[in-house]
């Protein structure tokens, strides 16, 4: 079986890649085992503003986010993808201060009573977005076990004892990057646990110290820790209660709240936090590890990508996302 381009991974960074690609004419699959993405498990936040204050980060990453987050508007025209645009809310301490932070690196916000409201940050659903990007792409369940060749014949061997070809690759496999005889760049685990309730819930996302809020279906998502290292992915009942509390602390919307489901998932992260988008060698490119902002950088990290697959011009990011940044 052949194609143009093979994705190998599901999740927000190889779905919206092999849309992208298709997009542009090319004869795109997608190989990945049949089980459930941290993608999936994810609030889909498209939240520029936040994280750059609550990650601490420069101005210029900031710039980065937030161009980012502006592809997001056409990019979810063209696949079919729900935006949802109505903000994102600060309860935590200090309002005054966190708008000064804001205001310093270029977002808006403004205060509502004893809150504060950006319009720069958005959301997702995450299994709207995922059966979004995959309209109309073929996906090959299975794992990478075996990757051979070179430009324009590429040879895939996968754990189901499929022979796939290719005349490029896309490696997109999250945390886990199979040892299938290709050297790739450094990634760590991060586990994050969240938990996921039916009933009332607050309209947009809400945010405070060590807690987010965010609407889903018919309830909301509350999470999530970042626990460097690990990837291990049973929950743990101790964690939920105590992200169940603060959430009930800042959200009273949540009073009748029932708990559906405690869960953790693993993210991919490079050792500087940026992911790896572009091409590793002829033929081969990599749309890996965005540490916590899968959602947000998706549409910005797929453009990269085919872009650098089809020798075009990669635009001024790729310098902090080249994949060879740390060889």
């Amino acid at each position: 079986m052949k194609f143009d381009v093979i994705v190998v991974g599901a999740g927000a960074l190889g779905w919206a890649t092999a849309a992208e690609l298709r997009g542009r004419g090319r004869d795109v699959a997608v190989l990945a085992p049949d089980e459930i993405s941290a993608s999936a498990l994810a609030a889909g936040m498209i939240a520029p503003a936040f994280e750059t204050v609550l990650d601490g980060l420069s101005a210029d990453a900031a710039a980065v986010l937030r161009r980012a987050r502006d592809l997001w508007p056409a990019f979810a025209q063209r696949t079919g993808v729900r935006l949802h645009r109505e903000g994102a809310e600060w309860r935590g301490a200090d309002p005054d201060a966190m708008a000064a932070r804001m205001e310093t690196l270029g977002f808006a916000a403004e205060r509502r009573g004893a809150f504060l409201v950006t319009q720069e940050d958005w959301r997702v659903e995450p299994d709207q977005a995922l059966a979004g990007l995959s309209q109309g792409l073929t996906r090959m369940t299975g794992r990478l076990a075996r990757l051979e060749g070179r430009e324009g014949d590429w040879r895939l061997n996968t754990d189901q004892g499929l022979t796939l070809g290719a005349r490029q690759v896309v490696m997109a496999t999250g945390w886990a990057v199979p040892d299938c005889g290709i050297e790739l760049p450094p990634i760590r685990p991060i586990r994050g646990q969240a938990v996921r309730v039916s009933g009332p819930s607050p309209g947009r996302v809400i945010r405070a110290e060590g807690v987010y809020v965010a609407p889903r279906g018919d309830g909301a998502v509350i999470g999530a820790t970042m626990d460097e290292g690990r990837y291990d992915t049973a929950p743990e009942s101790d964690v939920t209660e105590r992200q169940l509390a603060r959430a009930r602390a800042i959200c009273p919307e949540l009073g009748e709240a029932k708990v559906a489901q405690a869960y953790a998932g693993v993210r991919g992260a490079s050792p500087d936090g940026w992911p790896y988008a572009g091409r590793l060698k002829p033929g081969l490119a990599l749309a890996l590890a965005p540490r916590r902002n899968g959602w947000l950088l998706a549409p910005l990290v797929a453009g990269l990508t085919a872009d650098a697959l089809e020798d075009g011009d990669p635009g001024a990011v790729p310098s902090r996302m080249h994949p060879g940044r740390f060889n």
